[in-house]
C-alpha cells in the first residue's frame, strides 16, 4: 500500500511552529566574537555596559545604595529589601529593569514576578525587560543563551531560552499557584504597587497590606528575595509599614537632602513667583534667584542634581503643591487635604533627646479608652508632659492595646518612673473602671495613693484636640526622639480629624496640657495671695 503523500493536520501544525521558530530564532540580533560576560562587575557597571541608553546620567546616592544592596541580593537568599524614594528618581530603573534583565539572562533567578499597582503597569514594567531581551545586540553577543524571544513569550508572562521565567502581576490579583514547573518564584519585585487612593483610603491601605501579607510574601520560600519599590503615600501604606517591621532592610531618599540655609529668600522668591500681578512673574522670580544664587544654594544637597538641580525641585515645590512634593520629592508622609494639620508642623523642631532637669510642672496623664464609645481596638495612652522654664511643652507618649490589669502596671511603673506632680485620669473611666485597681496597685508598689486628678470632659473630642492647633503652630511642642509610643502618638496627629483613624493619643496629650495649665494657674494665683497682716 502506497502512504499518502499529505501531511495530516497534526504533522502541518508541527511544521508551521518549527518554521515559525527558526524564523525568531533568525530575527536575534548575532553573537559577535570577542568578549563573554562578565559576571563580576557590579550591578551600575552591568547596567552602564548594557543599557547606556538608560544609564547616561552619573548615579544618585539611592542609586549607588540600591545597586550595592542588589548585588549583595545575587549572592545570598531570603533578601527583603524596601526603598521608599521620590518619583522619577529612576528607582525602577536600577532596581526593576535592569538588575530583572541580569538576573534574567544570567540564570541567577529561576522565577522572577514583577508587581505592579495594575496588570498593566505590571505588564509594562516586563515590557522593558522584553524589548532589551529581543533587541539589545550587547546581551544577544554576550547572552547567547538567554536572547531572543522563548518558548513563552505574551504580555504578562515569558520564558526565555535559558529556562527563566517572568511573569507579571498586578495588585490584588491572585498569584498563589505561580511556579516554573515545581519551582516556587525565587525573586519577587514590587513596583509601586499600591494605587493614590491609599492616601486617603484607611480601607485600600488595609486591602493591600492583607494582599502584600496573605499572597505576596506566601508565594515564595525561606529562601526567596524580596524587593520593594515604592513612594511615600501614608503612615501605613506598605512601604511605611515595611519600615517597622523585622526582617526587612529599608531606607528612604528625598530629592533635598539639606535645605538651603537662606529659606527666608526662597519665601520671597516664592512670594515673587505667585504675584498675579506680575504678567513675568516667573521670570521675576528667576531674576530673583540669578540675583541671589550663592546665599539661595549655600548649604543645600540635592540626591541627583544631573537630573535635578534645586531650582528645579523649589520649582515643583510652587507648582505642584508642597504637601504633594513632600510626599513625591521628598519620600515624607504629607498631610491630604481632609487633615488639620501641615506637615511643616512636625518638622525636625519637634525633636527632643532627654526632658530638662528643671521644669515648671510635670504630669502623668492617662486615656484609658474604655469608655462607653470605646472600640475593641482603641489605644489605652499614657502621655507624660511637663511645661518647661523655656515654655516649650515636652512630651513623651505610651500607647498600646491592653486590658486593665496591664494598663494599671504599667501606669504605677510610669508614675514611679517620672515622678509627676499630678497624675490625671478622665473622670467616668476613674470613677467607673479604675479607681479601685489603681488604689490597690499603688499600695501594693508602697506608694502613698496620689489620688489622681479627674479631668472632665463636657467639650466634645474634636473640639477639644483641635486646641492643640496653636501650640503645633507656635512650634512649642516638643516629642521626644525615638519612644514608640511618640511614633503613634504623632500619626494620630498627622491623621486627624480621619473618623477612621485613631484619636486616643492627642485626647490624652490635650488632657495632659490641659491638667498642667491649672496647676499653673493654681501655683500662680497662691503666689499672688496678699500676706497676713502682723499681729
Amino acid at each position: 500500500m502506497v502512504k499518502s503523500s499529505r501531511l495530516s493536520m497534526r504533522e502541518l501544525s508541527r511544521a508551521m511552529l518549527r518554521t515559525v521558530h527558526t524564523a525568531l530564532e533568525r530575527a536575534v540580533p548575532k553573537a559577535e566574537p570577542g568578549r563573554a560576560a562578565d559576571r563580576s562587575l557590579d550591578h551600575l557597571a552591568w547596567s552602564r555596559r548594557y543599557l547606556p541608553h538608560y544609564f547616561k546620567k552619573p548615579a544618585s546616592a539611592l542609586h549607588q545604595w540600591l545597586a550595592t544592596e542588589i548585588d549583595d541580593a545575587r549572592k545570598v537568599r531570603g533578601v527583603k529589601l524596601n526603598v521608599v524614594g521620590p518619583r522619577g528618581g529612576a528607582k525602577s530603573t536600577v532596581g526593576n529593569t535592569a538588575y530583572v534583565l541580569r538576573c534574567a539572562v544570567e540564570g541567577t533567578e529561576n522565577h522572577i514576578l514583577i508587581l505592579g499597582r495594575t496588570e498593566g503597569l505590571a505588564a509594562a514594567h516586563l515590557g522593558h525587560v522584553k524589548r532589551e531581551i529581543e533587541e539589545n545586540p550587547d546581551i544577544a553577543r554576550d547572552y547567547p543563551e538567554a536572547a531572543g524571544r522563548g518558548s513563552v513569550w505574551s504580555e504578562d508572562k515569558i520564558r526565555l531560552r535559558n529556562g527563566v521565567l517572568i511573569q507579571a502581576f498586578g495588585a490584588g490579583q491572585a498569584i498563589r499557584g505561580a511556579r516554573n514547573a515545581a519551582d516556587r518564584p525565587t525573586l519577587v519585585i514590587g513596583d509601586d504597587i499600591q494605587e493614590e487612593d491609599a492616601i486617603t483610603s484607611t480601607t485600600t491601605r488595609n486591602r493591600d497590606w492583607l494582599w502584600f501579607t496573605g499572597s505576596v510574601l506566601k508565594i515564595g520560600t525561606r529562601e526567596t528575595n524580596f524587593i520593594n519599590l515604592c513612594n511615600a503615600l501614608h503612615r501605613d501604606a506598605i512601604g511605611a509599614r515595611l519600615q517597622r517591621t523585622p526582617g526587612w532592610r529599608s531606607k528612604v531618599f528625598s530629592s533635598i537632602i539639606e535645605w538651603p540655609s537662606a529659606m527666608f529668600l526662597w519665601e520671597q522668591w516664592s512670594e515673587l513667583l505667585h504675584d498675579h500681578d506680575d504678567a513675568q512673574a516667573e521670570q521675576t522670580a528667576a531674576t530673583f534667584y540669578n540675583e541671589h544664587f550663592a546665599a539661595m544654594n549655600e548649604g543645600a544637597r540635592v540626591l541627583w542634581p544631573e537630573w535635578e538641580s534645586l531650582y528645579d525641585l523649589m520649582m515643583m515645590r510652587e507648582t505642584e503643591g508642597r504637601n504633594t512634593f513632600q510626599r513625591d520629592k521628598q519620600a515624607t508622609i504629607a498631610a491630604v487635604e481632609s487633615q488639620e494639620w501641615p506637615d511643616s508642623y512636625f518638622d525636625d523642631h519637634i525633636w527632643f533627646e532627654n526632658f530638662p532637669d528643671n521644669v515648671r510642672v510635670r504630669v502623668l496623664m492617662l486615656d484609658p479608652s474604655k469608655g462607653k464609645d470605646a472600640r475593641r481596638s482603641d489605644f489605652s495612652a499614657y502621655v507624660d508632659l511637663a511645661i518647661g522654664f523655656d515654655d516649650l511643652i515636652y512630651v513623651d507618649a505610651d500607647l498600646k492595646r491592653r486590658g486593665t490589669p496591664d494598663m494599671v502596671a504599667d501606669g504605677v511603673a510610669l508614675y514611679i518612673e517620672t515622678n509627676p506632680d499630678a497624675f490625671g485620669v478622665e473622670s467616668n473611666a476613674w470613677q467607673d473602671l479604675l479607681a479601685g485597681e489603681f488604689g490597690r496597685a499603688f499600695v501594693e508598689a508602697g506608694l502613698v495613693d496620689p489620688e489622681p486628678w479627674a479631668i472632665n470632659n463636657h467639650t466634645p473630642k474634636m473640639v477639644r484636640i483641635r486646641k492643640l492647633g496653636p501650640l503645633l503652630a507656635q512650634k512649642r511642642l516638643r516629642f521626644r526622639k525615638g519612644s514608640p509610643g511618640v511614633g503613634l502618638l504623632l500619626g494620630q496627629l498627622r491623621d486627624f480629624p480621619d473618623p477612621n483613624a485613631h484619636d486616643d493619643g492627642p485626647d490624652a496629650l490635650e488632657m495632659a496640657y490641659r491638667l498642667a495649665k491649672q496647676l499653673l494657674a493654681e501655683e500662680d494665683a497662691a503666689n499672688d495671695e496678699p500676706e497676713g497682716v502682723p499681729a
